[in-house]
């Protein structure tokens, strides 16, 4: 079948600025979400599910063990699994979301009007950051119902943990790794046409993600010291899940996870760049795929 193309026009003169732009598709995915009741009634349930769970199971240490003093459990290895599933619920719903979004615009056509008005680049950066920050708010709505639970109830008079530094990982490896799958879904998202074939599309993505989440729980505790542990946690993608976990068993210095996170942060703005180039080829194309290495035409740089 031969693909259908059409041409991505240059702005005109009177166009925004990139960062104006990058602005208004920032505000626009903000406010598609917030006024998204299903969304926002989700968020709360889930806030007051955590908010409830924590709470009670808070009351249950207190009433069970705050007699004899702080619970003999191995405290960071359970706070660092509540983080990377958090993680991995996040990222894969972030990138889903996000996703969705992209073969919406393409298969109604709106994208044909974003790309002329705004450009690729804008439009990418704006959907990733604008998208970022509604799941960041969703995770502190959630996770700030739970903690706040968990306090109120004195949970952390039997656990003896510093939540400080672990949370200050978190919140580096969920923004660098929010930033490196969500950018590979859009470019998945951008290479079909219908929501019938996203699910195809993202699948070896969402199950990459479950594989690392597998490695960071089960085989890192026990290969902690390993060579191919600590090598396989620098690589950008894999460092979201695997860094995290170390650094809560005390298998990592401090430099290394700044190390980690400079490599992970410099990946991810060569990957926006190779994503930008495939969303360019694909984003108008209905139809079939083009192949990644077809060279882009003066006419469809936005």
């Amino acid at each position: 079948m031969t693909p259908t193309v059409t041409r991505i026009v240059r702005r005109s003169a009177t166009a925004p600025t990139d960062f104006d732009a990058v602005r208004t598709v920032i505000r626009r995915e903000l406010v598609t979400r917030f006024v998204n009741r299903s969304i926002v009634v989700s968020t709360l349930m889930l806030g007051a599910l955590a908010g409830l769970g924590a709470g009670v199971g808070g009351w249950f240490l207190v009433d069970r063990f705050g007699s004899t003093g702080t619970l003999a459990l191995d405290t960071q290895f359970l706070v660092a699994t509540a983080m990377i599933s958090a993680l991995l619920a996040a990222l894969i719903y972030s990138s889903q979301s996000l996703a969705s979004g992209v073969v919406e615009e393409k298969s109604s056509r709106l994208v044909e009007i974003l790309l002329t008005k705004i450009g690729v680049t804008p439009l990418l950066a704006g959907k990733l950051i604008g998208v970022g920050l509604v799941t960041l708010g969703q995770l502190l709505v959630i996770g700030g119902a739970a903690l706040t639970s968990f306090t109120v109830v004195g949970g952390w008079s039997v656990l003896d943990i510093e939540l400080g530094a672990n949370l200050l990982w978190f919140l580096v490896w969920f923004l660098l790794g929010f930033c490196s799958f969500a950018t590979l879904s859009t470019l998945l998202a951008s290479m079909v046409s219908r929501h019938a074939d996203l699910g195809t599309a993202l699948t070896p993505l969402v199950v990459s993600q479950l594989v690392l989440w597998v490695v960071a729980l089960y085989l890192v505790p026990q290969y902690l010291a390993s060579t191919w542990i600590q090598v396989l946690s620098f690589v950008p993608l894999l460092s979201s899940y695997l860094m995290p976990m170390r650094f809560a068993l005390d298998g990592v210095h401090t430099v290394e996870m700044v190390i980690a996170a400079l490599i992970a942060a410099v990946t991810v703005p060569l990957l926006f760049r190779f994503t930008t180039t495939i969303y360019r080829k694909n984003a108008l194309r209905t139809g079939s795929l083009v192949a990644m290495r077809e060279p882009s035409t003066a006419d469809e740089t936005a």
